[in-house]
């Protein structure tokens, strides 16, 4: 029985020291990269912006493993508050202006590699939100 007792409070002492898993990102602030995933809608409160990555429009950069006679360009659309705007990798537009803010695509990933499908929801994008000039 003793026993038994040393083994539950050691089973819930090892249970109640477990660190949580659960991770809250912190809100985007203007001038400092963050990654928001297809669907999502970031809110960057302090300045009354909403962010979302609507779709992804065209993804013909050249896969990893391939040699290609051009690098590609991934094209996708995101909506700033109620403007909806496009923005390339390596073709223009890669940064929008809209209100008092620039909005600018820093990259796409997953990056393509030869014979390898990426499906929809696996798209990530990296953003830079400044005061527009």
């Amino acid at each position: 029985m003793k026993k038994l007792i040393c083994l539950i409070f050691f089973a819930a002492t090892l249970i109640s020291c477990q660190e949580s898993t659960t991770s809250i990102e912190p809100e985007p602030v203007l001038g400092e990269e963050f990654e928001i995933e297809i669907g999502e809608q970031i809110t960057i409160q302090k300045e009354g912006l909403s962010i979302t990555f609507k779709e992804l429009l065209d993804d013909s950069r050249c896969p990893k493993g391939v040699y290609c006679v051009w690098a590609g360009n991934a094209k996708v659309a995101i909506q700033v508050n109620d403007e909806k705007a496009k923005l390339n990798t390596h073709l223009e537009p890669k940064t929008v202006n809209i209100s008092e803010y620039s909005v600018t695509l820093v990259s796409v990933n997953p990056y393509p590699e030869y014979k390898t499908k990426i499906r929809e929801e696996e798209y990530v994008l990296t953003l830079v939100v400044t005061q527009a000039e």
